[in-house]
């Protein structure tokens, strides 16, 4: 498994994916989330890229429309890893055709990345 829940704590969600990400890792995130749109109406994000390597090759990847369906209700996204997926990563949490904040932090700004994900607008 790539996907491993770091913290969960009351709107935030805290993630670490390593390695490839599989269809079966979404449907988990999407699950975890879910429980706390159920809680809180909306929640943000903190995604740490650990030694990445992208995303499985399955046909499944066409039918996820969880971001589609839910997309007003995270409000922040911010995802800390190696630069060379920034622009995958932003194509595949859809940052331009959303309304959520996405930022992308280098794997050394992880505290920075955590104090913007605090911060109220």
């Amino acid at each position: 498994m790539s996907f491993e829940l770091i913290k969960k704590l009351d709107q935030e969600i805290w993630m670490k994916v390593s390695g490839q990400f599989t269809v079966e890792d979404y449907q988990e995130t999407q699950t975890l989330t879910l429980l706390g749109l159920e809680l809180y109406h909306e929640s943000s994000a903190l995604i740490i890229l650990d030694n990445f390597t992208g995303w499985s090759k399955d046909p499944r990847w066409d039918e996820i429309l969880f971001m589609q369906d839910h997309a007003d209700k995270i409000k922040k996204m911010a995802i800390v890893g190696d630069e060379k997926w920034k622009e995958e990563i932003f194509m595949f949490v859809g940052k331009s055709f959303r309304s959520t904040k996405i930022e992308f932090f280098p794997e050394n700004q992880l505290e920075l990345a955590t104090d913007w994900l605090a911060e109220t607008d």
